[in-house]
């Protein structure tokens, strides 16, 4: 008894996810012939007898079958010297495997069942193992074992089986030909190429261009070539490419040199070509000729691709004005003196003939202050009001209201930029970062290449696995330097709805956004912001212009 249980747990044990008699397939037949003994377990003699056995089983979940066999058999029952007719119906629950891949399949099984012996009908427990012989994908060869436990004294029993299973399936027909189409098998100009197949039917041409004649040789039918005698690409549309920048040379301004742009080199990606651009490795708007919108190296409040004096703080076109004359010093002949334009800036009569009473090299005709000397550009007079009391009077002073030694204004972190231009105030920069500290090179190196490597599942916001370890480079670069702040935007392509293609991008945008914050940076360091298709580094013609186009921008800003 205890050797049985073992195996029936054993054969539980072996199961496996996969088997046969599924949904699919979910019901089979069994048929068996038994060998019955109901002597070995009363006193040790053996007592064989014969049994038939017919079942149907149905599959109810994974692993599991219920089955309801019949049998019938002639039993050499305890204590009787003639066979007994028996018949029985029982109720089984079958674990089991028929996994495709194997040749032998095991079950275990138990369940309740109902004896019929003359007038001594009565209850059993039958339970045991199998294996199943796979002959076919249908059909398998059946070798059982079985415990029956009789809830009445002697008679319970062993009984073996020997039978055949058979899963039932629906029966393959198979369809009938179809017509053979003359039409899908003609070839009018004998060129090889049925005719479905030919783009050109009627005249001959090679495989490489569809059936069409390809005079240039270059795989492109001469009707949809609009360069039919000079080989070309197909991505140049059969047109010679001879830098092979993937723009045609008829379309190329830059047909020897290899670039984005219409053909050209841009080497800062600003969208201006390199040749109409004035500033080629700083990126600018096209409308400033490529270059920067706004640097001011001396921080007077003009550019310094306009001003006159980028080195030198002033009021006309960025130059000093000292005499306060509107005529900049770097033109005026007389810069300390108020003069006329007609006269360069010095005064219509020559100064030597002038009385300046007051020698303060002013004029009197000029001064308004004659008899005490002043400032030329307090008109002679000296100022009369130092709100601030920094030394610079008022009406030259850019901050009057607050003490300072830079035009009068204060410099809090001493980098030599005065407040009122300095954009980081309060940490020391540089003037061409607009008084903000220098952004280290490897810094700008990791965003460049954050830029670049962030990756989306195709058409979603969602971040691929791979792009969890670039962002948290970014979460190391804010941790290093505290003072950053970092601006992130979300680009796309021109391929799709404009409308979906910017939502899409401030998606992306903010799921960058959520996962750096998720990571321990304060959401008041971080700004986002999706621009759609309205912000491209390059052409959208070609597969890698778009491919570019395709991106979130990481950038250090500082306010």
């Amino acid at each position: 008894m205890r050797k049985l249980t073992l195996l029936i747990l054993f054969a539980m044990a072996v199961q496996v996810s996969s088997y046969a008699q599924t949904k699919m397939y979910p019901n089979a037949i069994n048929v068996k012939v038994n060998v019955l003994d109901y002597g070995i377990l009363y006193n040790n003699e053996a007592r064989i007898s014969e049994g038939f056995e017919f079942a149907y089983y149905r599959n109810i979940a994974p692993f599991l079958n219920v089955g309801i066999p019949f049998k019938l058999g002639l039993a050499k029952l305890p204590l009787k010297t003639k066979n007994t007719a028996t018949a029985s119906f029982d109720l089984i629950f079958r674990l089991e495997n028929q996994a495709s891949s194997s040749k032998i399949l095991p079950y275990a099984f138990g369940g309740a069942g109902y004896i019929f012996e003359k007038s001594n009908n009565h209850v059993q427990i039958p339970f045991g193992a199998g294996v199943n012989f796979k002959l076919s994908p249908y059909a398998f060869i059946s070798l059982q074992a079985e415990y029956r436990k009789a809830l009445i004294d002697d008679r319970d029993n062993i009984q073996v089986g020997l039978g055949y299973h058979y899963l039932l399936h629906p029966m393959e027909v198979k369809p009938e030909p179809k017509p053979i189409n003359i039409e899908m098998i003609a070839d009018k100009d004998r060129d090889g190429i049925l005719d479905s197949l030919d783009h050109c039917p009627d005249i001959a041409g090679p495989e490489s261009a569809l059936g069409c004649p390809d005079g240039d040789g270059d795989g492109l039918g001469d009707t949809e070539d609009p360069c039919p005698s000079d080989a070309g690409t197909l991505e140049t549309n059969g047109c010679p490419d001879f830098d092979g920048d993937g723009v045609a040379d008829k379309e190329d301004e830059c047909p020897k040199d290899a670039g984005t742009w219409n053909g050209c080199p841009d080497k800062d990606f600003d969208g201006v070509a390199d040749k109409n651009d004035k500033c080629p490795d700083e990126s600018g708007p096209e409308s400033n000729e490529g270059c920067p919108t706004f640097k001011d190296t001396d921080g007077d409040g003009t550019s310094d691709d306009v001003d006159e004096c980028p080195e030198l703080a002033g009021p006309n076109k960025g130059c000093p004005d000292s005499d306060g004359d509107g005529i900049a010093d770097n033109h005026d002949k007389c810069p300390s003196i108020k003069g006329s334009v007609e006269n360069n800036g010095c005064p219509d009569a020559p100064v030597e003939k002038e009385i300046d009473t007051d020698g303060d090299n002013i004029p009197d005709r000029l001064d308004k202050c004659p008899n005490e000397a002043g400032l030329a550009s307090n008109d002679g007079c000296m100022p009369d009001k130092d709100t601030d009391g920094d030394g610079t009077p008022d009406s030259s002073d850019a901050c009057p209201d607050k003490a300072g030694k830079i035009n009068g204004c204060p410099d809090t972190d001493g980098d030599g930029i005065a407040d009122n231009v300095d954009k980081c105030p309060t940490a020391a920069g540089i003037a061409a970062n607009s008084g903000c500290p220098e952004i280290k090179q490897e810094v700008k190196e990791k965003l460049a290449f954050a830029t670049k490597a962030v990756q989306f599942e195709t058409g979603k916001a969602s971040l691929k696995p791979e792009s969890f370890n670039v962002l948290d480079e970014v979460v190391n670069i804010l941790r290093t330097y505290p003072e950053y702040i970092l601006a992130i935007s979300g680009h796309t392509d021109n391929v799709g709805n404009d409308d979906r293609n910017l939502k899409l991008s401030q998606d992306r945008a903010k799921t960058c956004f959520d996962y750096l914050v998720f990571r321990g940076i304060k959401a008041e360091r971080l700004r986002h912001a999706g621009f759609g298709e309205a912000r491209p580094l390059t052409d959208n013609s070609s597969v890698e212009g778009r491919e570019m186009n395709r991106r979130v921008d990481f950038e250090v800003i500082f306010e």
